[in-house]
């Protein structure tokens, strides 16, 4: 294997225990016994692609010798999604980046770009500006989120609820099948996977989406982009109740320059002020940092609207400088570790419209069960939010960090009774598959990866099924039993709040 993977790679392949150590996680901190239990986190060899035929090269070994590759961009996610669960080989995309210059694509107003996968999408819009455009939406890991890693896996941000899911603001994508093939896939209209089923074993269009690099290994991606737009304003609004915050939450989808709406609970503002940040934000209310970008009339019409809605919900609109405040801190809300080194999460997505009482009912649980819990949120479209919600543990203390995990099972409980569902899956996240997707859809996910990945070498055990441990009876019993442990495991009540 060394050998050959010398030939191609030369210096950008490493087998040195070291170096491959770094591959072995993300940014979410494991137990080692669970990650023991679960997965063989540790690669045979990391290697460092520069171009598309190194990649087919590797893909065409890789499947004729049934050797697993797990395709890694900036690793910023926190399920084991680019984390190899069958030891393998790392395919670091990291070297493939570049942004092209602008184009037209044949539609009025519109231009596209190519952007190689391995570019971060805080690059890739610095790289625009310079040509008088800019993104249309982006994570708010932007800074180390790639290109390829974002399409592989949730989609959506800061910006989807003016443009969408981004799926819809991409025209193609090149990548590399399973079996070692470099294709072109071009958007057909956005083609349901039920309509690409029936294709055959050739990829489409909607086998790149939110499917954890387990079809494809994407290496580049055709984005729609926008001009820089005439006016951008950022606006910070505080509400003394949830409710309100909700109602202007699902009206404010409708309002057509709104470029993003981010929710901050009087929590995370809270801790947040501990060391020192979000100092312009009041203390004890519900913040919705606004940020408006489209023409200048559009834009002040847009502001005054805002404005009487806020003064009918009882709300209040802060000085600018909160709102500018709040738009150069989009990319830090993990800022929060400064104050609590070890933290748990659940990440979902929610209907607006149950956003309050969802938000009311979490609160409770958290006051029930002794826990300090900060939420933060992105409205992604007119009925949807994308919601973190997160809360002290200690991961020096192993067993007090097993008994924590149940909570984020009572988390996603709370969610799903309100409409709601885990945004990504990865690894930790297949105990619920069942309440993502309809039995039905499982089963054709699967026949799908089937069809394209034969072999099951491309990032397996993700997506689509859940190990023994983490299947849905074995998982069940285990929450009930941390759950049940979890009170004798911690000293009193938190003491970070």
């Amino acid at each position: 294997m060394e050998v050959f993977l010398k030939e191609i790679f030369g210096s950008r392949m490493t087998t040195d225990p070291f170096e491959l150590e770094q591959y072995t996680k993300d940014i979410a901190y494991i137990p080692p016994i669970l990650v023991r239990l679960l997965a063989k986190p540790w690669p045979r060899a990391v290697v460092q692609a520069e171009e598309p035929r190194e990649i087919a090269s590797l893909m065409h070994w890789a499947c004729q010798n049934r050797i697993p590759v797990t395709v890694r961009g900036g690793g910023s996610s926190a399920y084991f999604n680019a984390v190899p669960v069958q030891e393998g080989i790392v395919l670091d995309m990291n070297r493939m980046q570049g942004v092209g210059a602008v184009h037209a694509t044949g539609k009025a107003e519109e231009a596209a770009v190519w952007v190689q996968a391995g570019t971060t999408w805080y690059d890739a819009d610095e790289r625009l500006r310079r040509q008088g455009y800019t993104l249309r939406s982006y994570p708010t890991s932007a800074p180390a989120a790639t290109v390829g890693g974002w399409i592989s896996l949730g989609g959506l941000g800061i910006g989807s609820i003016r443009y969408g899911h981004l799926r819809e603001q991409i025209l193609g994508v090149r990548a590399v099948t399973a079996g070692g093939e470099i294709v072109q896939v071009d958007n057909p209209g956005l083609k349901s996977e039920v309509e690409a089923g029936l294709e055959g074993s050739g990829l489409c269009f909607d086998d790149f989406f939110g499917l954890e690099g387990t079809r494809a290994v994407i290496t580049e991606a055709h984005l729609k982009v926008r001009p820089l737009p005439e006016k951008e304003t950022h606006l910070v609004v505080v509400f003394r109740d949830v409710r309100p915050t909700g109602r202007l939450l699902q009206g404010l989808g409708q309002v057509s320059s709104v470029f993003n709406i981010h929710f901050s609970s009087p929590t995370f503002v809270a801790v947040l002020q501990k060391k020192g940040y979000a100092l312009e934000l009041p203390q004890e209310r519900y913040c919705l940092a606004m940020d408006l970008a489209a023409r200048q009339t559009e834009v002040e019409e847009a502001v005054r609207t805002i404005r009487r809605e806020v003064q009918s919900l009882g709300g209040e609109v802060l000085a600018p400088e909160a709102g500018e405040a709040e738009w150069s801190s989009r990319f830090k809300a993990l800022r929060l570790k400064q104050t609590w080194p070890s933290l748990q999460a659940a990440e979902l997505l929610l209907p607006v419209e149950h956003f309050a009482a969802f938000h009311e009912a979490l609160t409770k649980l958290a006051n029930r069960k002794h826990t300090v819990v900060v939420t933060y949120a992105h409205l992604v479209s007119p009925q949807t939010v994308l919601l973190m919600t997160l809360f002290p543990s200690d991961e020096l203390n192993t067993l007090r960090y097993l008994g924590d995990l149940s909570f984020i099972s009572r988390i996603y409980a709370v969610g799903k009774f309100y409409g709601g569902k885990p945004y990504v899956v990865g690894l930790w996240n297949t105990a619920y598959l069942s309440d993502m997707y309809t039995s039905k859809a499982l089963k054709r996910r699967w026949e799908r990866k089937q069809k394209l990945d034969s072999p099951n070498i491309l990032n397996p055990g993700k997506a689509y099924k859940a190990p023994f441990f983490l299947s849905r009876p074995v998982f069940g019993l285990g929450m009930g039993f941390l759950g049940a442990l979890r009170p004798l495991l911690r000293a009193g009540r938190e003491k970070d709040d």
